[in-house]
Protein backbone atom coordinates (compact mmCIF):
# COMPACT_ATOMS: atom_id res chain seq x y z
CA UNK A 1 0.00 0.00 0.00
CA UNK A 2 2.60 2.45 0.71
CA UNK A 3 4.62 1.53 -2.43
CA UNK A 4 1.52 2.37 -4.09
CA UNK A 5 0.90 5.63 -2.64
CA UNK A 6 4.42 6.45 -3.00
CA UNK A 7 3.82 5.99 -6.68
CA UNK A 8 0.76 7.51 -7.14
CA UNK A 9 2.56 10.83 -5.47
CA UNK A 10 5.78 10.41 -7.85
CA UNK A 11 3.34 10.65 -10.79
CA UNK A 12 0.93 13.25 -10.08
CA UNK A 13 4.47 15.00 -9.03
CA UNK A 14 5.22 14.32 -12.23
CA UNK A 15 2.48 15.34 -13.76
CA UNK A 16 2.37 18.97 -12.50
CA UNK A 17 6.39 19.53 -12.91
CA UNK A 18 5.43 18.20 -16.82
CA UNK A 19 1.98 20.77 -17.17
CA UNK A 20 3.95 23.72 -15.12
CA UNK A 21 6.94 23.68 -18.61
CA UNK A 22 4.38 22.07 -21.44
CA UNK A 23 0.63 23.25 -20.13
CA UNK A 24 -1.33 21.71 -23.42
CA UNK A 25 -0.54 18.19 -21.32
CA UNK A 26 -3.69 19.28 -19.13
CA UNK A 27 -5.24 18.98 -22.36
CA UNK A 28 -6.76 22.12 -23.07
CA UNK A 29 -9.57 21.20 -26.20
CA UNK A 30 -9.40 24.45 -28.50
CA UNK A 31 -5.86 25.78 -30.14
CA UNK A 32 -5.38 28.45 -32.52
CA UNK A 33 -2.57 29.88 -34.32
CA UNK A 34 -2.46 33.88 -34.66
CA UNK A 35 0.67 34.40 -36.51
CA UNK A 36 3.55 33.83 -34.05
CA UNK A 37 1.34 33.31 -30.78
CA UNK A 38 -0.49 30.02 -30.27
CA UNK A 39 -3.62 30.15 -28.23
CA UNK A 40 -4.71 27.48 -25.95
CA UNK A 41 -8.28 27.12 -24.38
CA UNK A 42 -11.01 25.52 -22.54
CA UNK A 43 -14.00 27.13 -24.48
CA UNK A 44 -14.52 28.10 -28.36
CA UNK A 45 -11.75 30.20 -29.10
CA UNK A 46 -13.45 33.72 -29.84
CA UNK A 47 -13.20 35.42 -33.18
CA UNK A 48 -11.89 38.27 -30.84
CA UNK A 49 -8.32 36.82 -30.53
CA UNK A 50 -6.68 38.01 -33.44
CA UNK A 51 -7.48 41.29 -32.11
CA UNK A 52 -6.52 40.81 -28.46
CA UNK A 53 -3.13 39.39 -29.48
CA UNK A 54 -2.65 42.32 -32.06
CA UNK A 55 -3.62 44.96 -29.07
CA UNK A 56 -0.89 43.35 -26.66
CA UNK A 57 1.57 43.43 -29.62
CA UNK A 58 1.05 47.07 -30.15
CA UNK A 59 0.99 47.76 -25.84
CA UNK A 60 4.53 45.53 -26.13
CA UNK A 61 6.41 47.49 -28.98
CA UNK A 62 6.09 51.04 -26.85
CA UNK A 63 8.40 48.98 -24.16
CA UNK A 64 12.04 50.51 -24.76
CA UNK A 65 13.36 47.01 -23.55
CA UNK A 66 11.08 45.19 -26.46
CA UNK A 67 12.47 42.26 -27.98
CA UNK A 68 10.31 39.63 -29.72
CA UNK A 69 9.36 35.63 -29.44
CA UNK A 70 8.17 36.27 -25.73
CA UNK A 71 4.62 34.43 -24.42
CA UNK A 72 4.21 33.21 -27.50
CA UNK A 73 1.95 30.64 -26.21
CA UNK A 74 -1.00 31.36 -24.41
CA UNK A 75 -3.17 29.33 -22.03
CA UNK A 76 -7.03 30.42 -21.49
CA UNK A 77 -8.81 28.93 -18.57
CA UNK A 78 -12.10 28.93 -17.29
CA UNK A 79 -10.64 29.81 -13.76
CA UNK A 80 -11.18 26.35 -12.98
CA UNK A 81 -9.09 23.28 -12.31
CA UNK A 82 -6.72 23.88 -14.57
CA UNK A 83 -6.13 27.39 -13.72
CA UNK A 84 -5.73 25.78 -9.74
CA UNK A 85 -3.17 23.25 -10.81
CA UNK A 86 -1.14 25.65 -13.60
CA UNK A 87 -1.63 28.84 -10.84
CA UNK A 88 -0.47 26.76 -7.66
CA UNK A 89 -0.27 29.66 -4.99
CA UNK A 90 -1.28 32.39 -7.82
CA UNK A 91 -4.74 31.32 -8.08
CA UNK A 92 -6.11 35.04 -7.10
CA UNK A 93 -4.00 36.33 -9.99
CA UNK A 94 -5.33 37.50 -13.18
CA UNK A 95 -2.51 35.74 -14.74
CA UNK A 96 0.79 34.19 -14.33
CA UNK A 97 4.17 33.75 -16.77
CA UNK A 98 7.04 31.08 -16.45
CA UNK A 99 10.35 31.92 -16.66
CA UNK A 100 12.58 29.70 -18.85
CA UNK A 101 9.50 28.57 -21.21
CA UNK A 102 7.69 32.22 -20.66
CA UNK A 103 4.06 30.38 -21.43
CA UNK A 104 1.21 33.23 -19.81
CA UNK A 105 -1.50 30.98 -17.86
CA UNK A 106 -4.78 33.28 -17.93
CA UNK A 107 -7.58 32.87 -15.16
CA UNK A 108 -11.09 32.91 -16.30
CA UNK A 109 -11.81 35.51 -19.45
CA UNK A 110 -14.10 37.27 -21.66
CA UNK A 111 -12.34 37.30 -25.28
CA UNK A 112 -15.32 38.78 -26.69
CA UNK A 113 -15.06 41.97 -24.12
CA UNK A 114 -11.56 42.17 -23.75
CA UNK A 115 -11.83 40.93 -19.60
CA UNK A 116 -10.04 38.98 -17.65
CA UNK A 117 -11.57 37.92 -13.81
CA UNK A 118 -9.68 36.77 -10.39
CA UNK A 119 -13.12 36.92 -8.05
CA UNK A 120 -11.82 39.79 -6.32
CA UNK A 121 -14.76 42.12 -5.47
CA UNK A 122 -12.52 45.06 -5.35
CA UNK A 123 -10.03 45.38 -8.92
CA UNK A 124 -11.52 42.16 -9.67
CA UNK A 125 -11.64 42.48 -13.70
CA UNK A 126 -9.06 44.39 -16.26
CA UNK A 127 -8.13 44.15 -20.04
CA UNK A 128 -7.34 40.65 -21.38
CA UNK A 129 -5.17 42.57 -23.84
CA UNK A 130 -3.33 44.47 -21.23
CA UNK A 131 -2.67 41.35 -18.79
CA UNK A 132 -1.07 39.31 -21.55
CA UNK A 133 1.09 42.46 -23.07
CA UNK A 134 2.18 42.65 -18.65
CA UNK A 135 2.81 39.22 -18.69
CA UNK A 136 5.36 39.33 -21.89
CA UNK A 137 6.85 42.50 -20.48
CA UNK A 138 7.73 40.01 -17.75
CA UNK A 139 9.63 37.84 -20.03
CA UNK A 140 11.49 40.86 -21.55
CA UNK A 141 12.37 41.66 -18.07
CA UNK A 142 13.92 38.32 -17.41
CA UNK A 143 15.38 38.08 -20.78
CA UNK A 144 17.34 41.61 -20.62
CA UNK A 145 18.20 41.16 -16.88
CA UNK A 146 18.81 37.83 -15.97
CA UNK A 147 16.37 35.08 -15.67
CA UNK A 148 16.18 35.68 -11.74
CA UNK A 149 14.84 39.04 -11.76
CA UNK A 150 11.44 37.80 -10.55
CA UNK A 151 13.17 37.68 -7.39
CA UNK A 152 16.27 40.35 -7.87
CA UNK A 153 14.16 43.18 -8.25
CA UNK A 154 11.45 44.41 -5.64
CA UNK A 155 7.58 43.55 -6.60
CA UNK A 156 6.61 47.39 -7.11
CA UNK A 157 9.55 47.80 -10.18
CA UNK A 158 8.50 44.69 -11.57
CA UNK A 159 4.91 44.88 -11.66
CA UNK A 160 4.71 48.42 -11.54
CA UNK A 161 6.94 48.32 -15.02
CA UNK A 162 4.70 45.50 -16.59
CA UNK A 163 1.52 47.76 -15.92
CA UNK A 164 3.15 50.62 -17.13
CA UNK A 165 3.31 48.72 -20.55
CA UNK A 166 0.07 47.27 -20.36
CA UNK A 167 -1.61 50.83 -20.09
CA UNK A 168 -2.63 50.79 -16.45
CA UNK A 169 -4.12 48.07 -14.14
CA UNK A 170 -7.13 47.29 -12.43
CA UNK A 171 -7.34 50.02 -10.15
CA UNK A 172 -8.56 53.46 -11.43
CA UNK A 173 -7.45 56.68 -9.47
CA UNK A 174 -10.41 57.28 -8.27
CA UNK A 175 -10.89 53.32 -6.52
CA UNK A 176 -7.05 53.81 -5.28
CA UNK A 177 -7.85 56.83 -3.71
CA UNK A 178 -11.12 55.58 -2.08
CA UNK A 179 -8.93 52.50 -0.51
CA UNK A 180 -6.31 54.72 0.88
CA UNK A 181 -8.68 56.79 2.09
CA UNK A 182 -9.86 53.68 3.97
CA UNK A 183 -6.90 52.70 4.84
CA UNK A 184 -7.02 49.06 2.59
CA UNK A 185 -4.92 47.18 1.26
CA UNK A 186 -5.28 45.08 -2.09
CA UNK A 187 -2.66 43.76 -4.21
CA UNK A 188 -4.02 45.62 -6.84
CA UNK A 189 -2.88 48.70 -5.24
CA UNK A 190 0.91 47.66 -4.53
CA UNK A 191 0.50 47.44 -8.44
CA UNK A 192 -0.62 50.97 -8.90
CA UNK A 193 1.40 52.57 -6.25
CA UNK A 194 4.36 50.78 -8.45
CA UNK A 195 3.42 51.38 -11.59
CA UNK A 196 2.95 55.70 -10.49
CA UNK A 197 6.96 54.88 -8.96
CA UNK A 198 7.96 53.64 -12.02
CA UNK A 199 6.57 56.29 -14.11
CA UNK A 200 7.54 59.14 -11.71
CA UNK A 201 11.58 57.20 -11.86
CA UNK A 202 11.29 57.31 -15.82
CA UNK A 203 9.98 61.13 -15.91
CA UNK A 204 13.45 61.86 -14.06
CA UNK A 205 16.31 60.07 -15.41
CA UNK A 206 14.71 60.33 -19.33
CA UNK A 207 12.81 57.26 -19.99
CA UNK A 208 15.69 55.04 -19.35
CA UNK A 209 14.53 51.55 -18.66
CA UNK A 210 18.30 50.09 -17.89
CA UNK A 211 19.00 52.67 -15.50
CA UNK A 212 15.93 52.26 -13.48
CA UNK A 213 16.30 48.46 -12.92
CA UNK A 214 20.44 49.33 -12.27
CA UNK A 215 19.80 51.47 -9.63
CA UNK A 216 17.22 48.98 -8.15
CA UNK A 217 18.37 46.10 -5.88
Amino acid sequence: MRRWATGAFGLAAAVLISSAIAPELLAFPYHERVGDTEVYAEQPIKAAIPRLVARSDVLLHKSAIYSGGYGRRIFLTDGGWRWHVLATQSSGAMAISRPFSEVIIVNRSDAARDLVFNGAPVAGSRSLSGVIAHERTHGLIRTRYGVLSDWAYPTWLREGYCDLVAGGGSLSDADAAALKARHETIPALVYYDGRKRVAAALAANGGSVDALFGQVR
